[in-house]
Parts: C-alpha cells; sequence; structure tokens
C-alpha cells in the first residue's frame, strides 16, 4: 500500500470508482430493515376496470330495490353510487409518501461527539493575524458540527469530512498551504532539511487520488492511493534532501503542506484517547494498557502500520473493512493509520479485549 516502489507512469483516473457509489454498496449488507411497500400505481385499465365493475353492481343493486325504494331513498343512493366507486378507486390506488428518513447526527453519535472534542482540544483561536484562509476553515468546522447534529445516515459521512478537512488545516494554522487543481508536480522544501516530515493533504475530490514521492532521481513510490474525498496526513521519511518531490493525480481541487515532525499527535498515559478522521501519523509513548483499543466508523477500508524511527513503512498491524471494534498490543513509536473516516485509538487501563484483528 503506501511507499512501495512504483515505476509505472500514473494513470489518469478516468475510470476511478466513486467513493460514494462503495458506500452504498456496503449499506446494503447493513442491518437488515423491513422493505416499505408502496400502493402499485395506479394506470388506465385498471381504473377503467375497477368503474365498470362498480357501475354494473350499482345496476343490479338498484334494478333488484327499485320496487321497494320511495323516491327520496332511490335518490341518495344513486347519489351515493356514483360518488363512492370513484372516491374508493383514488384512496385505494393512491401512491403515499415513503416516511422520512431517521436522523442520525444528534449529540450523543459517538462521531459527532469526537468531532465535538476535536473543536474543543483545537488551539487555534481567530484574531487579528489569522489569514482568510483560516478564518474560512475555523467558520466551516464550527457550521459542520451545526450540520452533523441534524445530519441523516445517508449524509452524515460527507459532512464530517468537510469538518475534519478544516480542522486538519486549522492544527497548522502557520503553514504554507499550496493550493491547486488537477494534475501537478511539485517540489516543495522540507521544514528542516534531511528531517522527518509529515505531508497534510485535503481534497473533496471524489474519484481516484493518488500522491506518489521521490527523493532526488530515484524511483517514484507511491504514497497515497484511495477514492476521495481526503482528509490524510501521510509520512515523508528522512532523507538527505532538502526538499520533497511529489505527484498528484486527482480530478478535483486540493490543498497540501509539507509540515515538521512537531505536528505529529501523541498518545501518552496522560492522554490515552485520540480521535480524528482519514489518514493520520501518530507517536505512542508508553501506554498505560499492554493494549491499544481501535475503533473504525466507516464503510470503506482501514489499516494500522508501524512505522520506523525515521517514519519508514514496516509491519501492517491491523488491517480490514467496515466498521471494527478491535484490540492489539500496544506497540512504541510511530504509528500510521489509513483510512478514509472515523477512528477512535485508546490506550486507556480500561481497554478491553476485543476480536482480533481480520
Amino acid at each position: 500500500m503506501p511507499y512501495d516502489p512504483d515505476p509505472t507512469p500514473s494513470p489518469r483516473p478516468d475510470d476511478a470508482h466513486d467513493a460514494h457509489d462503495a458506500r452504498g454498496k456496503h449499506d446494503a449488507h447493513g442491518p437488515h430493515t423491513p422493505a416499505i411497500r408502496e400502493p402499485p400505481p395506479l394506470s388506465w385499465p385498471r381504473a377503467l376496470t375497477h368503474g365498470l365493475t362498480s357501475a354494473f353492481v350499482l345496476v343490479l343493486v338498484l334494478t333488484l330495490f327499485m320496487s321497494l325504494l320511495g323516491e327520496v331513498p332511490f335518490a341518495l343512493v344513486f347519489f351515493a353510487g356514483l360518488v363512492l366507486p370513484p372516491a374508493l378507486t383514488a384512496h385505494h390506488y393512491a401512491r403515499r409518501p415513503l416516511p422520512p428518513s431517521r436522523p442520525r447526527g444528534t449529540r450523543t453519535a459517538p462521531e459527532v461527539l469526537d468531532y465535538a472534542r476535536a473543536i474543543q482540544s483545537l488551539d487555534y483561536q481567530p484574531g487579528p493575524g489569522s489569514t482568510e484562509d483560516d478564518l474560512a476553515d475555523y467558520q466551516l468546522a464550527l457550521d459542520v458540527y451545526d450540520k452533523s447534529r441534524t445530519a441523516d445516515s445517508e449524509n452524515l459521512d460527507d459532512v464530517l469530512a468537510e469538518g475534519w478537512s478544516a480542522l486538519t488545516r486549522l492544527h497548522t494554522p502557520n503553514a504554507e498551504w499550496n493550493h491547486g487543481e488537477g494534475d501537478a508536480v511539485l517540489r516543495l522544501p522540507r521544514p528542516e532539511p534531511g528531517t522527518m516530515a509529515v505531508l497534510a493533504l485535503t481534497s473533496p475530490a471524489l474519484g481516484l487520488v493518488r500522491v506518489r514521492t521521490r527523493g532526488g532521481r530515484g524511483p517514484w513510490a507511491r504514497l497515497y492511493e484511495a477514492g476521495g474525498p481526503v482528509c490524510a496526513r501521510l509520512p515523508l521519511p528522512a532523507r538527505e534532501d532538502d526538499s520533497v518531490q511529489l505527484e498528484l493525480r486527482l480530478e478535483g481541487a486540493w490543498r497540501l503542506a509539507v509540515l515538521g515532525a512537531h505536528v505529529i499527535r501523541r498518545l501518552t498515559p496522560e492522554a490515552p484517547r485520540l480521535s480524528g478522521w482519514g489518514g493520520d501519523v501518530l507517536a505512542l509513548e508508553t501506554p498505560a494498557s499492554e493494549r491499544l483499543a481501535f475503533h473504525h466508523t466507516g464503510p470503506g477500508p482501514y489499516q494500522l502500520r508501524r512505522l520506523t524511527p525515521t517514519l519508514r513503512p514496516a509491519e501492517v498491524l491491523a488491517e480490514g473493512m467496515g466498521e471494527a471494534r478491535l484490540t492489539l498490543p500496544a506497540p512504541t513509536g510511530f504509528l500510521q493509520i489509513q483510512t478514509r473516516s472515523g477512528w477512535t485509538l485508546d490506550g486507556g487501563e480500561g481497554t478491553a479485549p476485543g476480536p482480533p484483528p481480520r
């Protein structure tokens, strides 16, 4: 997956699968809910058949009981015969609207609570020195929280993804963000020459997003490849070069920045729980428990990979697809989480055992 030698040229993402289609296919295998059956649509043959049958019954009834009824009762029965059959037909074959979908985004939804905690832990505060981009991202992050509390199950993931992208940018307000759209080849300076770094990338693109990097004149190495939208922090291993070469293949707008290793969040005994959305790079200090609890909330794939002290990829600790709760031995050092959905990592003492990684 990430950072493997890839000498082949990058393809155009013309035939990329839409991430929303993949999400829809996963939801089809979710918990079963009873199907809502609507009345069949009204057609002219069906309506005429029903009308002729009603008229025949009405004529038969009036013929049999005409002599037994007086003028007034006969008139009432005749009038009822003219009104009731069409009314019953319209009522029987009318298409009734489906009930509205149940709202999922509430104050108690775990995904919304994790997002709220991320806003509360944000160091950024708007002020006179804030740029227009920072102010726009801060307002977007607050607006997304309001939307997420009333969003339905079909839109909650997309709403939160937009907010997490804004928070990713706000965690480094002084970073030099590069804006662009579509394919691009860039050479960006490292914060400190020869040291490891982190690439922060956000994009609302829905097709295939592919990012490659290389050092000097060496071969291109795949850094990221998945369907969008993308909100990720990716490891850039330490190299002797003072710059980073990047190749982007996607259809849509993007924003990226090369950040120093100081932006890597740390899981410590004092702060044993971290939440996020999308890919991230974490530093794991000695945890309070020998086990880590990992919760993946989205429908797509996920992977947890250990990184070396220079942020080079090492062994895969766990991977799978869809919503999952699992525990694994708590490693120390750096960890890369790869996903396009929400996640929570807990290294507290109360970590409960769970199913083994798939």
